[in-house]
């Protein structure tokens, strides 16, 4: 838990939220780890194979678990920044677009 009373995620530590996404089916590369909860099974996941940590939502609500992932074009130090000065997205980002009009999976 944070100072703002927001919780970070349901998992003890980031070891275990990364163990839950690492799924067989490879929906979620390799090196992208679970680092924020943000409710109604959106997360907001840092990229560890990128030397400034680039920031990735997950979003299973837009259409199916296969569109989940997206990068949101954010380094972690901007996504921080931002988290800092509550404008962190709480809900989903505004910049990702449902890919259910041309799901094949939903």
């Amino acid at each position: 838990m944070t100072e703002t009373d927001d919780w970070f995620s349901d998992c003890s530590d980031i070891a275990m939220a990364y163990r839950g996404f690492a799924a067989p089916d490879g929906v979620l590369p390799s090196g992208i780890v679970p680092l924020m909860d943000r409710g109604c099974a959106m997360w907001t996941l840092i990229d560890f194979r990128t030397a400034d940590g680039q920031m990735w939502d997950w979003d299973p609500n837009l259409c199916c678990i296969r569109h989940a992932p997206a990068p949101i074009g954010q380094s972690l130090a901007q996504w921080l920044t931002d988290w800092l000065r509550g404008q962190s997205h709480e809900g989903p980002y505004p910049d990702r677009v449902s890919a259910a009009c041309g799901c094949h999976y939903s």
